[in-house]
């Protein structure tokens, strides 16, 4: 199945709430924000976002709900009780009338030591896995849109290249007798040897002929289309083939002076840069 680089996914489960989002990249990016009592578990997060994607920049985002965050307070006696006594001390050495009471700590938040609660792992990772899970769902309904557009401009790459391949033989015969024509017109003209022209009008017109760039054409829209129906992470494989068509259709263009032929090996280059964005992407 051919899937996107781009999705959301979303969980929330008890304190934990996750967010996954994936965006375009030539190769697997990962990006983790988590709360500073969960970067232990950076590493577990990482080897679950690899065994899933291959491609893409992924952030992935995990928050603590704060009204749910349980723990426990613990009271620094020590620091209490050395309060107490200075405070006996000042009210004894300035004769300070009035009794001592706990409202006289609260402003020291020292004495007040706050232990947060050991986050559960099972449930964190299951958080993170369905986030995961729900951001690969995602990508992969992106990814069956981008297969059918890719579908479509194949088949037509494939029908121009079939058309193409028609004009080969046709515009090199047409191009031969036309060059045969007109130097046997200069040789009537002017004397010339016939043989020794003839031999050069063949070198020539070899160097023109585009029949195995279209035939090289032919198999990689083959492959081309056999991929995008296996599907997996086809991605590079695509990337490549498409680069080899554009160099083929450019030598094509070089060759001719066929306007036909031309017009055509025009419009096969558009579509395979219509390609070349597409795959752009997919994984």
């Amino acid at each position: 199945m051919i899937e996107s680089l781009t999705g959301y996914g979303f969980s929330e489960k008890g304190t934990f709430r996750v967010e996954a989002k994936s965006l375009n990249h030539r190769f697997l990016e990962i990006n983790l924000k988590l709360p500073q009592i969960l970067s232990k578990h950076e590493i577990e997060i990482r080897n679950l976002i690899m065994k899933k994607f291959h491609r893409g920049k992924i952030d992935v985002t995990v928050t603590i709900n704060q009204k749910e965050k349980t723990g426990r307070v613990y009271l620094n006696k020590n620091l209490a009780k050395q309060l107490y006594e200075a405070f006996i001390d000042l009210k004894k050495e300035l004769s300070i009338l009035g009794s001592i009471d706990i409202s006289m700590f609260s402003n020291f938040r020292e004495l007040f030591i706050y232990e947060e609660q050991q986050p559960d792992v099972n449930t964190l990772m299951l958080t993170v896995s369905e986030a995961l899970e729900s951001l690969h769902e995602m990508r992969k309904k992106e990814g069956q849109i981008i297969k059918q557009t890719l579908t479509e401009i194949a088949d037509n790459l494939e029908k121009d290249i079939a058309t193409l391949e028609s004009f080969v033989d046709l515009g090199y015969n047409n191009y031969i007798n036309s060059l045969k024509n007109r130097v046997k017109q200069l040789i009537t003209e002017n004397n010339l040897d016939e043989k020794r022209i003839l031999e050069q009008i063949i070198l020539y017109a070899q160097k023109t002929d585009i029949k195995e760039e279209v035939d090289r054409l032919q198999s990689h829209i083959i492959q081309f289309k056999e991929n995008i129906m296996k599907g997996g992470n086809v991605g590079k494989k695509l990337d490549f083939l498409l680069q080899e068509m554009n160099r083929e259709i450019n030598t094509v263009l070089a060759k001719t002076e066929d306007f036909q032929v031309k017009t055509l090996a025009i419009e096969i280059k558009t579509n395979i840069e219509r390609l070349k964005e597409q795959i752009q992407n997919i994984q």
